[in-house]
């Protein structure tokens, strides 16, 4: 599928207002194309992942009190997403950006998640792994640090 009949489909998704059709909107959220993540910056790219994430946190909001189980995959499966292009080297600088920033939102509502569960023994688990790995992840990423003194923003800048 191509980014342009990708978001026709979504765009065609939200047009109809039917957001109890949560399945039709899931398989729309796992056909996306790569290209909604880049590399290019374009306004058809930026409202892919626009749209993209904010379907992810519909599929959430509508799971969470009925599916744990299937609401904290769902922000698990977009953070991968957005850790992944935080992560391509081809990747507009603008795009890494603003799926760090999300990445980071993700984070905070996954651990709030965890910390709203009934059996605290296994998500508290789940909320220090959370903690772990994201520090983890900006560490290595070492965003706005810069490589030289142009203080120009890196991804991958030496410790």
């Amino acid at each position: 599928m191509t980014l342009d009949t990708w978001l026709v489909s979504i765009s065609n998704w939200y047009e109809a207002k039917q957001y109890d059709q949560i399945e039709t909107l899931e398989t729309l959220l796992y056909s996306a194309p790569n290209s909604v993540w880049g590399p290019a910056l374009t306004d058809d790219q930026s409202k892919a992942i626009a749209c993209w994430l904010d379907g992810c946190l519909r599929v959430f909001e509508h799971t969470k009190y009925h599916n744990t189980k299937k609401a904290y995959q769902t922000l698990q499966y977009a953070s991968a997403k957005l850790e992944v292009a935080a992560f391509n080297s081809a990747a507009d600088i603008d795009i890494k950006d603003w799926c760090l920033k999300r990445l980071q939102h993700l984070t905070v509502l996954s651990l709030e998640f965890c910390n709203q569960q009934q059996d605290q023994s296994t998500w508290n688990k789940k909320a220090h792994s959370l903690i772990e790995m994201h520090v983890k992840l900006m560490a290595s990423l070492s965003w706005n640090e810069s490589l030289n003194s142009s203080n120009t923003p890196s991804l991958m800048s030496p410790h």
